[in-house]
This record gives structure tokens, C-alpha cells and sequence, in this order.
């Protein structure tokens, strides 16, 4: 693999099920001016040729094929992901890999997907996959994948699945065209919102700009603190003003925005970046058709937003909220300020509302 003297895509597949599918895409890529570089994630031996073979992959994690595949599927699926993360990373370090594009079913989603998310924001990203129509959260995570749905099985090589991995393959390739990684126009200053509280962004934003910076704004949506503070890692934001933690209220009954599970938070223990938090959401869960509301929960004042609707919280769960919360932010490495607000934690926490529990609420946070 010499250094290459134009972009280069990387393509990862299971050459022993997705073969053809997989030098379809290199002469796709090839045809619109892109050097494909084949990477075979498989675990079985492949008449197609590799760029990349599997057990140059399985080695990049310290084994053989042969005796990763003794200790069992999982643990052969696992040394493949870790292999291929390894060498991906380094392929983009050297500049040899401008794009990635997966090809695969279950396994090959969860295989391709891991290496996806080991790179860095801004590196485009397209995964083929049979399950794209599925919950994709576990695949996707936090960073910027493009899911593109097969329609149909990539078993049997045919003219309607060959026109999704042409146009996959065209939109990978375009995409290439900017950056490898994204770079920011001006220091970035993060903030979190949703939806009954967002109006906050509104008056956040011009403060900020007017400073030299410019706002990037997360939903408070179980993944959306998660990808600000991935991106705050990855050193592309400059401060955080985590304006809204309702994350950790559904996260405690299951709700619409569930999802941090022991990771929100942690980057201010493992950064330097200054932060400030307002505890904005505690005052309420969320739950919808999909994400139903528990029992112990029945009989608590409810606000309409749309199809989803939000129960009031009561002082126990707030102050059990305010222990997690203060826990995970102490012996943080940089400064850090926390503010209760004085007239409620949402649009709809407001004096005069039904919803409103006034002083009650902020003692539970001070204690």
C-alpha cells in the first residue's frame, strides 16, 4: 500500500459474504476518480482479494486469525473490530484515508461502525447496511454516520442492489471533496437545550458571537450531551454551558431521552474545559407512545408538548438527581460554576403555572 497521490476511500466488508458487493463499490469509487482501499473484515477465507486481508486486521489487535477464531465467534468479532479501529485510525493519521464506506449485515454494520466511531468528527462516514431501518443508536453513537439502508438483503448480486451501493458510493465520494476532519471557523462554545427550554438558545447565542465565538447548540436528547462532550475530547470546543441535564431524569425512568447510563458528565473530570451548568429539565420526564410512562409515575401533574408529554418531579427525585449530579462533578480538573435559576427549570416551570414548584424545587438542588 503506497502512499496514495489522490483521495482514498476505505471499504470495509465480510469479503467471505459481501464480495462482490465490495469490488463493485472499489470500481464505483475508481470510476469517480477514488482510490478504494479494501479492508476484509470476515472471518472466513474469501476467493476476493483484499487490499487489506483479515488477517492483517486480526494481527493489528495481537492475534491470529486461527486463534482468535479458537476462543469463538464473539471473541474473533471483537479482535476484527479492534483491529480494524487500529489500523483505520492509523491509515487516517498518515493521510492515506479520506472517507469510509461500510458494506454489511448485522455483523458487518456492528464491525464497520466500531471503526466509524473511532475516527473523527467531519471524516465522512456511509455504512450499507440491511438493519439502517432499525434502531441505529448502537451503531451510530454519537458521531456522524450516514446509515444508508440496503432495502433489500446483500445476498445475491443483482441490478437494484447494485444501484444502492452506486449512489452510497457517490455520496461517500462527494462528500470527500471537503475536509477530512472538521475544522472550526471560531473557537466553539457548546451549549445544551430542548425543546420546552430552548428559548434559552435564543438569547445565549448573540452573547457569544458578539465575544468572538460561535454557538454550537446540543439537544438534551440522551445522545446529544453524549456527542458534546465526545466533541469537547476531540478538543473542537473551546467552554460548555450544559444548560439543560434533563438527560439524567429519563435516564432514571426510562424516558424519551434516556440513554447517558454512567457517561454524561464525565468530561469534566477528564478536561481542562470550562464549564457551566444549570440544571435546566430537572423539573420533569418525558414519555411518549414508544417510551411509556411507569407506573410509579401515574397520578403526577402532566404537560402536553406533542405526542410526548412531561410528568412532573417531586423533591425526592430531585434531590436523588442533585447527589448523582454533584458526584460526578467532583474533583473535576478545570473550572467549573453550577447555577440554580430562581424562577424555574423549564418553559413550563414558571410562576403562575400549574407545573410550578417555586422555592421547593431549588432547596431539594442546594442540599
Amino acid at each position: 500500500m503506497g502512499s496514495p497521490t489522490r483521495r482514498s476511500l476505505l471499504i470495509l466488508a465480510t469479503l467471505d459474504t459481501k464480495g462482490r458487493e465490495a469490488l463493485f463499490v472499489k470500481a464505483e469509487a475508481e470510476r469517480l476518480g477514488v482510490r478504494g482501499l479494501l479492508m476484509d473484515v470476515g472471518l472466513r477465507p474469501s476467493p476476493y482479494k483484499a487490499d487489506i486481508g483479515s488477517s492483517n486486521v486480526c494481527e493489528a489487535a495481537g492475534y491470529s486469525l486461527e486463534d482468535a477464531l479458537q476462543r469463538g465467534r464473539a471473541f474473533a468479532i471483537e479482535a476484527m473490530q479492534k483491529g480494524a479501529g487500529e489500523t483505520a485510525q492509523a491509515l487516517y493519521r498518515e493521510d492515506r484515508i479520506h472517507g469510509i464506506l461500510g458494506i454489511g449485515g448485522g455483523t458487518g454494520t456492528a464491525i464497520a461502525t466500531h471503526v466509524m466511531r473511532m475516527l473523527p468528527f467531519g471524516f465522512p462516514k456511509v455504512m450499507v447496511s440491511t438493519v439502517a431501518s432499525r434502531d441505529v443508536r448502537p451503531y451510530v453513537g454519537v458521531k456522524d454516520i450516514v446509515m444508508f439502508h440496503s432495502v433489500a438483503d446483500l445476498l445475491g448480486f443483482n441490478s437494484f442492489t447494485r444501484s444502492i451501493l452506486s449512489r452510497a458510493t457517490c455520496a461517500v465520494c462527494a462528500m470527500m471533496g471537503g475536509h477530512a476532519s472538521f475544522v472550526p471557523e471560531r473557537p466553539l462554545i457548546a451549549l445544551t437545550a430542548y425543546g420546552i427550554n430552548s428559548s434559552c438558545a435564543f438569547h445565549v447565542e448573540p452573547l457569544v458571537t458578539e465575544r468572538g465565538y460561535e454557538l454550537i447548540c446540543f439537544h438534551a436528547n440522551g445522545c446529544g450531551g453524549m456527542a458534546m462532550e465526545e466533541m469537547v475530547r476531540e478538543g473542537l470546543i473551546r467552554g460548555v454551558l450544559d444548560f439543560t441535564l434533563h438527560e439524567f431524569v429519563d435516564d432514571m425512568f426510562g424516558g424519551y431521552c434516556r440513554g447517558i447510563g454512567d457517561e454524561r458528565l464525565r468530561v469534566a473530570l477528564e478536561t481542562s474545559t470550562p464549564i457551566v451548568i444549570v440544571p435546566g429539565g430537572l423539573d420533569n420526564a418525558v414519555f411518549s407512545p414508544s417510551h411509556p410512562m411507569p407506573e410509579c409515575l401515574k397520578g403526577r401533574k402532566v404537560h402536553r408538548h406533542d405526542e410526548r408529554f412531561c410528568v412532573r418531579m417531586h423533591v425526592p427525585e430531585l434531590q436523588a438527581l442533585a447527589s448523582k449530579i454533584g458526584a460526578r462533578i467532583k474533583g473535576c480538573k478545570g473550572p467549573i460554576y453550577v447555577l440554580i435559576p430562581k424562577k424555574g427549570f423549564s418553559g413550563i416551570d414558571r410562576e403562575g403555572t400549574e407545573f410550578y414548584k417555586g422555592e421547593a424545587i431549588r432547596a431539594s438542588l442546594r442540599s
